[in-house]
């Protein structure tokens, strides 16, 4: 009986590595594999395990048997691996910008009154709110105290002593405060309506009586009738300004000053000139009913 077994062959260490043309794990290990599978290489049975065509290829236990699972694999996939596009960077980025920018103008600096919830059990107040009306000396003090630090003291001063280089007349021991040209009815016109033009001030406190140009601006839309007549009380009654004796005989009430704003409704700025021709000390505006 005649050997078909090709071990008697000469054996081949030459023999060629052929590509398949693709890139599979298989194509790209093949010539490791050639030299891997040297016809050296034995079977468990002894038997040389070298191919005709291919080294190792007909042996069970080859490197390359062995690594026939492995090389069933295909190549890695190339998909998804590119580096991001520029233009996606970019509109990225610019989200990114807007995003900071509008959390910033639209944060309110996170405030509480802004972002916390009403209390849910406040109750609202019925019906229409009233203004106070401070009846006190003190009283009105306590309110004109605030106003007048808030608005007033900017160009009068918290001393009182006005601004003489920006023609700003003094408040404190002025003769149109306390004096002889001091009225209810004036200075709540003063304070409503502003005063403007050349005015003659007298005061101990500031050796000067001519005073130039220099508006007061209007006030009747920005305080109610109460805080006017708290600024008023306030001023003729602190530093060395002592109008009201009497704690509860305020000269100047809130009824004062609606009283003059009703006379005269809507209108320019007063002149001193006016004020003196007009409004005798002795003058009281009829009484204006309460709002």
């Amino acid at each position: 009986m005649s050997d078909t077994n090709p071990t008697n062959a000469p054996i081949r260490t030459d023999a060629p590595v052929v590509p398949t043309g693709g890139d599979s794990v298989q194509d790209l290990h093949r010539a490791h594999m050639a030299q891997m599978n040297d016809p050296v290489m034995l079977t468990a049975d002894g038997v040389d395990d070298t191919a005709v065509d291919e080294p190792g290829a007909g042996g069970a236990d080859s490197v390359q048997s062995m690594h026939d699972v492995l090389m069933r694999e295909q190549a890695e996939p190339r998909d998804g691996f590119e580096p991001v596009p520029f233009w996606v960077a970019v509109v990225c980025g610019a989200l990114l910008m807007w995003g900071g920018f509008y959390v910033g103008s639209n944060s309110a600096d996170f405030r509480a009154d802004v972002y916390d919830e009403p209390n849910p059990v406040a109750t609202p107040v019925a019906g229409p709110v009233t203004d106070p009306d401070p009846q006190t000396v003190e009283e009105l003090k306590a309110i004109g105290g605030r106003k007048y630090n808030a608005i007033c003291a900017a160009c009068h001063l918290p001393e009182g002593l006005g601004k003489p280089a920006e023609n700003i007349p003094p408040l404190d021991g002025s003769n149109w405060v306390t004096g002889d040209q001091s009225s209810p009815a004036r200075l709540s016109r003063i304070v409503l309506y502003g005063l403007k033009g050349n005015i003659e001030v007298k005061s101990p406190q500031v050796p000067r009586t001519a005073w130039g140009a220099a508006a007061m601006p209007p006030h009747a839309d920005q305080l109610k009738d109460y805080e006017i007549a708290g600024v008023l009380t306030y001023v003729r009654n602190s530093w060395s300004n002592k109008a009201d004796p009497d704690d509860k005989k305020p000269a100047i009430t809130a009824a004062t000053v609606r009283a003059a704003r009703a006379k005269d409704g809507k209108r320019d700025s007063v002149t001193a000139a006016e004020l003196q021709e007009k409004f005798p000390k002795d003058y009281a505006d009829p009484p204006a009913p309460k709002k």
